[in-house]
């Protein structure tokens, strides 16, 4: 996500310098006949202001009409299935994601268990979009006799957002795949 973050905040500087330039275009007469650097300063200020406004509405929702961006834009919801190597019985699952331009969170429920992301990344690997993230999955209180609270690591394909399939690997040392439709 360094990447994203990177273009960014070169974006953001960008935009201070241009709404500054505006700015100062605007006043131009009153910067010539009237030099401050209280003035100055102040122009300065309402760029950063602007600027501010701008990326957080562009960061939260504004990338995703922008077809330069690299980043897939992920469903909201999803439903399938999930195969546990645990006992190969095909389990349905509801999948949420919450996606800005540098973070997406992800929550999966089952008829057993709900897991949330603690960390997560879109990168390209081997010429393949994968939302890559771990989770902290915690069972319904009735199955913890068999099924403890546990960690894991799920690597889901998103170059088509309608459909994601994957897989997935826990430290009970359980292995599975993923699959998904958009709701």
């Amino acid at each position: 996500m360094s990447k994203q973050f990177d273009k960014l905040m070169k974006g953001t500087v960008w935009c201070i310098l241009i709404v500054f330039a505006i700015r100062c275009l605007l006043s131009w007469n009153d910067l010539i006949n009237n030099f401050s650097a209280y003035n100055l300063f102040g122009y300065a200020g309402e760029s950063i202001s602007i600027t501010t406004i701008l990326v957080v509405a562009y960061e939260h929702w504004l990338w995703k009409f922008n077809p330069l961006e690299e980043i897939p834009i992920l469903f909201n919801k999803y439903d399938g299935f999930l195969i546990s190597s645990y006992n190969n019985s095909k389990r349905p699952i509801k999948l949420e994601i919450k996606q800005t331009l540098l973070t997406t969170s992800i929550i999966l429920i089952s008829g057993e268990s709900k897991s949330k992301s603690m960390s997560s990344s879109i990168d390209e690997i081997l010429g393949e979009k994968l939302l890559t993230y771990c989770y902290l999955n915690t069972p319904n209180s009735s199955v913890r006799y068999r099924s403890e609270i546990h960690y894991g690591t799920a690597m889901i394909c998103v170059d088509n957002p309608q459909e994601l399939k994957g897989h997935y690997y826990t430290d009970r040392k359980t292995i599975g795949d993923i699959e998904l439709k958009a709701r």
